[in-house]
């Protein structure tokens, strides 16, 4: 077993997970202790049960350590050739020696093919991922080959759950393999009683079967009525084989009946197991009393045939019905190990994209649940209307955030849309009216009841002030910035005692990118503020930046005098909590 595609796959999967769970799920951290618990106990399960599996592959790899030896005897052209067979069944011993026990004799090496005995189906599945771990170019050219003896069963319902104990076996050997593997069935049987002779003893041939018709499994693969009306024979081994005939095509019969019905059945919660090849094998070997085969013989012929007449004591190796069993191709452990990580790596990018949509959804749902609870507070509500704004001002600040230094990885992958609420955050806000001073310190006025146009807003040109393309001042802007400062300053003087935002925005034409737009504008915005700020000690929490880049022209894009038009930077004041109060003597 080439367990590492997995360990690491487990790995990968849990660490993509904890991360997912961290720092995309918008979750309490309650839900995500809990969660890495569910996931580190998920997978030290998995780990730990593939180490228990590999240590009872050890004993099977022990098994067949002997096969080292024989295979590296054979030429190299047939060592990566030869198909490997493991042979499992009740006649499965007779293919191979008696000392069944010692791992040399576990192991066949024939002309066409390695075979390997396997004692029990349930074994079965730990060989092969033992042949595969040792010997993975072994892998695709692996079968199994199902030897039965139905005169060593006396019960029809026992037999066939043995028949299906090993279509099970062969589910889970072909879910290991990643492919279907080819199977093979043998059925031997003590026909030979038939024709025994002492002197003259028939010679003992595989026969197989393909599509209900009994062929002599030799090069020629000739069919059974050739075989019987052989000239080359006398008439004494020709009335032999005559008697053979109709038990052969009654075995036959009956292999159709219940063996391959058994491992073909549709009502079986599992893949139907179609033999790649079937064989008979007329051998007289150990019998019981009353078996299945001679029950069958009695209530066709009403006598009961002996079987006391043992020919042989090894069966010989069909390797003609094995010849040309195909190969497969599976992925190797490194393809195996690339496909599941790229398995792991696409479910944890579905997951990021909907962990970021809904990271999305919430911060626009915050963001416009704020916008709409300081529109619903009354003006004249003066504390709750200021925490309302305070709120406002921290979504900008953390969008502004993200729009100089970018958005955080968990509302990454494209779906972040907060540029987009910038600009109705700062109009929600531009409608604060701070709160009155105190009815006793008030001084009415005639004059200041009178409702006023709001200030005018001051453009610069952003030629006058950068280079093109740049957001550092040039040295010969001061004049345009002391200018812009001292009408600023003259607006605030008109309107004394009026807390104020200082709004500054900057726009750009159409040209070049627009995100590379957008963050020259903010950048050059922030220069503007900068120098104000310097120059008249105005605190930083009075100004309000905005980089709008080409979204707001003033004229159209199309001539170069219309484009100088829209490259701007331009100054608001826009009515203001009262700790932004700002007086001339800046």
């Amino acid at each position: 077993m080439n367990d590492y595609p997995k360990r690491i796959q487990i790995i990968y999967a849990a660490i993509l997970s904890l991360l997912l769970l961290f720092v995309f799920l918008p979750i309490t951290l309650g839900w995500k202790l809990i969660g890495a618990v569910f996931v580190i106990a998920i997978s030290g399960g998995l780990l730990w049960r593939i180490r228990r599996y590999r240590k009872i592959m050890e004993v099977s790899l022990n098994n067949i350590a002997y096969l080292t030896e024989k295979i590296d005897l054979l030429p190299a052209r047939q060592r990566y050739r030869l198909p490997i067979l493991l042979v499992s069944g009740s006649a499965a011993k007779s293919f191979f020696p008696e000392d069944i026990l010692s791992a040399e004799s576990n192991i066949i090496v024939s002309s066409e093919a390695v075979w390997i005995y396997v004692d029990e189906y349930s074994h079965l599945p730990v060989v092969y991922d033992s042949l595969a771990s040792k010997w993975p170019d072994m892998v695709g050219r692996v079968g199994l080959f199902l030897a039965i003896s139905p005169e060593t069963e006396d019960r029809q319902g026992l037999f066939i759950a043995k028949i299906q104990a090993f279509r099970q076996s062969w589910c889970d050997t072909c879910r290991i393999a990643k492919y279907r593997l080819p199977v093979y069935v043998s059925v031997h049987t003590g026909l030979n009683n038939l024709i025994y002779d002492e002197k003259d003893s028939l010679p003992v041939y595989w026969f197989q079967v393909i599509n209900q018709k009994i062929y002599l499994l030799d090069q020629y693969l000739s069919p059974l009525k050739n075989w019987l009306n052989d000239i080359s024979i006398n008439s004494t081994e020709r009335e032999r084989r005559l008697k053979v005939a109709p038990f052969l095509k009654e075995t036959q019969q009956w292999l159709e009946e219940v063996v391959i019905k058994t491992l073909t059945d549709t009502k079986q919660p599992i893949a139907k197991c179609e033999p790649t090849a079937m064989a008979i094998y007329p051998i007289n070997n150990l019998i019981i009393k009353d078996n299945l085969i001679q029950k069958r013989w009695q209530s066709i012929t009403s006598l009961i045939l002996p079987n006391s007449y043992k020919l042989q004591d090894n069966v010989t190796h069909p390797d003609a019905l094995i010849k040309f069993m195909p190969t497969a191709y599976p992925f190797t452990p490194l393809s195996k190990l690339l496909c599941g990580l790229t398995m792991i790596t696409s479910l944890f990018v579905m997951a990021y994209l909907g962990a970021s949509y809904w990271n999305n959804i919430k911060l626009i749902n915050k963001i416009h649940g704020d916008i709409q609870h300081y529109k619903l507070i009354p003006m004249n509500n003066y504390d709750e209307k200021r925490e309302a704004l305070e709120n406002l001002k921290i979504d900008r600040a953390e969008l502004n955030n993200y729009l100089i230094k970018g958005e955080p990885v968990r509302l990454g992958m494209g779906l972040y849309r907060g540029k987009n609420l910038l600009e109705p955050i700062n109009i929600a806000m531009s409608d604060y009216v701070a709160k009155p001073p105190e009815p006793e310190k008030i001084v009415v006025k005639e004059k200041e009841v009178v409702i006023k146009d709001p200030p005018p807003t001051i453009s610069l040109d952003s030629l006058s002030l950068f280079e093109s393309g740049k957001s550092d001042l040039k040295p010969d802007s001061t004049k345009v910035l002391i200018n812009a400062l001292v009408d600023m300053k003259k607006q605030i003087s008109a309107n004394q005692g009026t807390g104020w935002l200082i709004l500054i925005s900057g726009h750009t034409d159409s040209t070049g990118d627009a995100s590379k737009n957008i963050q020259l504008s903010l950048e050059r915005a922030m220069s503007v503020r900068d120098w104000i700020m310097k120059a008249s000690d105005i605190p930083v929490t009075c100004f309000a930046i905005q980089g709008y880049g080409s979204s707001k022209p003033l004229v159209g894009n199309d001539t170069l005098e219309d484009r100088a038009k829209n490259r701007r930077v331009e100054i608001s004041l826009v009515p203001q909590m009262s700790e932004c109060i700002l007086t001339t003597d800046n």
